[in-house]
């Protein structure tokens, strides 16, 4: 079928091969006779005049005739009659009928399969079945991607649905088909709008190899869009492995123009190695990363150093090409000027790193790295055995007699329009110190502490000079001192022109030029003007000759504290030699670069220090536990057995009052019968009887009773004092013992001696004015009680019979037991001194109560400490990389530093 007929059946003008140009364009009419003329040959054939008639009649929108002519059409037009029945449902709104009839359509005709995909398309839009209009148009992409505006509508519509996946999808593959830069440029708009970053990297390798063939420079643009899309998300390091997987393929032919993906590489390396990830992590892909950026960076020398930093850390990781080319470029570099940003923005990470991680760096680096960064000052270290006058020496240079001999601290001395004294530790900072604290502080011997003082000098300020005063112990290389080498950009070294250059001196110079072989040593030789200008001359001669076997280009200054102004201008001119004779800047930066070093070693071993503490502070708290659980039960034992000693003693004496009482009632009971006489009134006897008999028992406990056993119960009062103090004194022995094993005053075992006030007021109160209830002695209903009660009644009133009564009253009140009311009332008695003694186990263990609740909170204090600190040892133990990795991968960056500062590898060893 020919692109004209195709042409023709799109549009519906089929008919048009029936219509004559000069003619009437009734067509109706025309086709009408065209189809009466078919009708007189023998054989008409009727199908293509009714096919053209079906298509005038969906021009005129009479799609109900233009269905019914179609029908009808079995010839090879037949497909796009039903394609065009479809067309009319669909313009009738009929569109169930118009879907069913554009899938039953069957045809191996590329044109009308993709019409008809196109016009099921716009059905489904209508209907907003989208997910059907999607499949139907990713189809006919497949299908015909050439067809007319098929890509577009395509690419319109997924973009309109914000159908991401489908659009890239579409984009990707075109730009592999056509290799049209369109679709390659349209890509880097969607990657720049982040729209792929969901998508794994190895789906767009085709695509990059393929732009990277036809236009690197639009290739560098995607592969940065790619790069920045991906960054920090999921597939980062996905997208860095097919990155190394490309450049590994692709020739590279534009690398003067490549600058930004250049730096790019740059950029991640760093990232990779600036401590947010695990080198397990970065071990696989770093290498080829290396290799790739060496292949296409501008600035070589960077790149090259960072190869070779690599190799050094972690060897056997790159070939053997890429190391040689490395330092092929390393060992023919000019220098490299960008030092001092780079060195700064290193310690900076490594400070905050350590601070994110709770560790501290320490005050001393960050002063000394600041110092580094002052390279206006020359920073001269003074230093001396003890005797040789250093302290008199740098009083003079400054003017004011500001060290003592006795000065032990660590000071740096600059000029400053005041006087301000700042003192540093690890730790701490303290600023604004009076001149007399800075004595006093000075005086203590090995305090790790540096004091940064500044003052009005004149001379400092002129020669741009700061003093570094150290102790005497320059040949102890783990000291603070050491530090200040590494500050100090010229070393004086003062000698006694009495005993010059010791040997003991000798061995300490040679250990500093061992730490520090570019350390200009020179020396002062002071107390020089006590000796004769002819003996100064020898000594000055001898002493230069013993220095210069050992260190051949040192001067020697003849020095007086005294002749001040002469001799400095010789000192001025021999700190001027050791500005001149210095490459500054670069020994800034070596020292610079030592400080970076020794502060990663420093928090690797701050590393095992948190190990060893953690281990330390488990086994002593541990220990603690041990002790304090021993604590409490020596504490119980103390608690049982002063319960038992106090208890028993106020047992004794209550038990003793109480079998006094017991006998002394019957007693007193059978005396009252001297109260019944003849003269007696025997009917009320009983009663009168009754209460003398309360009486005179309340007068034996009030009178005589009480006050007897009273010096009894104020001794038990006093010794169970005395228990308190042993008590407390035991408990004292026991705090002190605890409080030196925590080196603070952490604990108060106080012993409650409200008790024993408390003690005091209750025996006082039982012991004075107490009041029975009274009893009833004759007033009860036994038979002996009822037959006097009765008798006297009866017979009291004849006074024949009051002697018979008079004699039984006094046989009853002497004969009688008395035991039940001797019981009634003992209980009665005793019972304050039963309930006072029920409560003296509860008092003497709420006085041990304080002791028992301080030692019970160290127990759970020191558990809650061997629980932490095993979870921070085991966390330390089973993942070490989340603090060596870190510090590892920032001695990768201080070794490229390293190197790039060097120039070649082979002079500056890997440490």
């Amino acid at each position: 079928m020919t692109m004209i007929l195709e042409n023709e059946l799109i549009k519906k003008m089929y008919f048009k091969k029936f219509i004559n140009k000069e003619e009437n364009t009734d067509l109706v009419k025309v086709l009408a006779e065209v189809s009466l003329e078919e009708l007189k040959n023998e054989l008409p054939d009727l199908s293509y005049i009714r096919y053209s008639q079906g298509e005038v009649y969906y021009f005129y929108k009479d799609f109900e005739a233009a269905i019914f002519k179609w029908e009808n059409i079995h010839n090879e037009l037949q497909p796009w009659a039903r394609k065009n029945m479809a067309d009319s449902y669909y313009e009738l709104g009929m569109l169930q009928e118009a879907e069913e009839i554009y899938l039953s359509v069957e045809t191996d005709n590329l044109t009308l399969k993709t019409e008809k995909a196109l016009q099921l398309f716009s059905l489904y839009m209508d209907q907003e079945q989208l997910e059907k209009a999607a499949e139907v148009i990713k189809d006919t992409v497949a299908l015909n991607p050439d067809y007319p505006n098929v890509t577009a509508i395509a690419r319109s519509f997924f973009e309109e649905y914000r159908d991401y996946s489908n659009v890239i999808e579409l984009t990707v593959n075109e730009a592999l088909r056509t290799e049209e830069f369109e679709w390659f440029d349209t890509l880097d708009a969607y990657v720049n709008k982040r729209l792929t970053k969901t998508i794994e990297p190895d789906y767009f390798h085709a695509v990059l190899s393929k732009l990277a063939e036809k236009d690197q420079k639009r290739f560098e643009r995607l592969t940065l869009s790619f790069w920045k899309s991906y960054q920090n998300g999921p597939f980062y390091f996905d997208w860095i492995y097919q990155v190394n997987q490309l450049f590994q393929t692709i020739d590279v032919y534009q690398t003067d123009e490549w600058v930004n993906l250049s730096k790019q590489f740059e950029e991640t390396y760093f990232h990779l190695i600036d401590g947010t990830y695990y080198i397990n992590e970065i071990a696989d892909v770093v290498p080829n990363l290396l290799t790739n950026w060496l292949k296409i960076t501008h600035i070589k020398v960077v790149t090259a150093a960072a190869v070779v930093a690599w190799e050094d850390i972690f060897p056997a990781k790159l070939t053997s090409i890429v190391l040689k080319e490395a330092e092929t470029i390393l060992s023919q570099s000019s220098k490299y000027t960008n030092q001092l940003e780079q060195c700064l923005e290193l310690f900076e990470s490594i400070v905050q790193w350590a601070a994110n991680h709770e560790i501290e760096v320490g005050n001393q680096f960050k002063w000394i790295m600041q110092e580094l960064t002052a390279t206006e000052v020359n920073h001269l270290l003074i230093a001396g055995s003890a005797g040789n006058g250093k302290s008199t020496f740098i009083n003079s240079i400054i003017g004011e007699p500001i060290l003592e001999s006795s000065s032990h601290s660590t000071i740096v001395i600059k000029d400053h329009s005041e006087l301000q004294i700042n003192k540093l530790t690890d730790s701490s900072e303290e600023i604004g110190l009076t001149l007399e604290e800075f004595q006093s502080i000075s005086a203590l011997r090995r305090q790790p502490h540096l004091i940064d003082m500044r003052l009005p000098s004149r001379y400092l300020r002129e020669n741009h000079l700061a003093l570094l005063h150290t102790t005497n112990y320059l040949n102890n290389s783990e000291s603070k001192d050491s530090h200040m080498i590494d500050l100090a950009d010229g070393l004086l070294f003062v000698l006694s022109a009495n005993t010059p250059f010791t040997d003991d001196e000798r061995k300490m110079l040679l250990n500093v030029h061992q730490q520090a072989p570019d350390l200009p040593i020179h020396f002062i030789l002071n107390k020089i003007d006590v000796f004769n200008d002819q003996e100064s001359l020898r000594i000055l001669e001898e002493t230069e000759s013993r220095i210069h076997s050992y260190f051949p280009n040192a001067k020697v200054l003849a020095y007086s504290s005294i002749l001040t102004q002469p001799h400095l201008r010789g000192l001025t001119e021999l700190v001027e030699s050791i500005a001149v004779y210095r490459n500054k800047e670069k020994q800034r930066n070596k020292k610079r670069l030592l400080l970076i070093r020794k502060t990663i070693t420093h928090l690797l071993q701050k590393r095992v220090d948190m190990e060893n503490e953690l281990i330390e502070s488990i086994h002593w708290n541990e220990e603690v536990v041990t002790k304090l659980n021993g604590a409490i039960h020596q504490l119980s034992d103390l608690e049982k057995e002063k319960i038992q000693v106090i208890k028993e003693s106020y047992q004794t004496v209550k038990e003793e009052m109480k079998s006094n009482l017991q006998a002394a009632i019957p007693e007193l009971l059978r005396e009252c019968s001297n109260f019944v006489t003849e003269a007696s009134d025997f009917k009320k006897l009983h009663i009168e009887l009754n209460k003398e008999m309360n009486h005179r028992i309340q007068q034996y406990i009030q009178g005589s009773l009480l006050p007897s056993y009273s010096n009894s119960i104020q001794q038990w009062l006093e010794t169970s004092n005395v228990e308190f103090i042993r008590t407390q004194s035991y408990l004292k022995e026991m705090c002190e013992g605890f409080n030196r094993l925590y080196r603070e005053e952490r604990f108060k075992f106080n012993c409650d001696f409200r008790i024993l006030d408390d003690w005091y007021r209750d025996m006082d109160r039982m012991t004075n004015g107490v009041r029975l209830d009274e009893v009833n002695v004759l007033l009860r209903l036994t038979p002996s009680q009822l037959l006097l009660k009765s008798s006297g009644k009866l017979f009291g009133v004849l006074p024949s019979n009051k002697s018979m009564l008079f004699t039984m009253y006094k046989k009853f009140i002497e004969n009688e037991n008395y035991e039940q009311v001797t019981e009634t009332i003992v209980n009665q008695f005793m019972m304050q001194f039963e309930l006072f003694e029920r409560g003296l186990e509860r008092d003497i263990s709420m006085s041990f109560r304080n002791p028992f609740t301080d030692i019970e909170e160290g127990i759970k204090e020191a558990e809650l400490q061997i629980t932490a600190h095993h979870e921070s040892l085991n966390k330390l133990k089973s993942n070490p990389e989340i603090y060596v990795d870190p510090l590892t991968l920032f001695k990768v960056k201080l070794r490229q530093y390293e190197l790039i500062g060097k120039g070649s590898k082979m002079l500056l060893p890997a440490t």
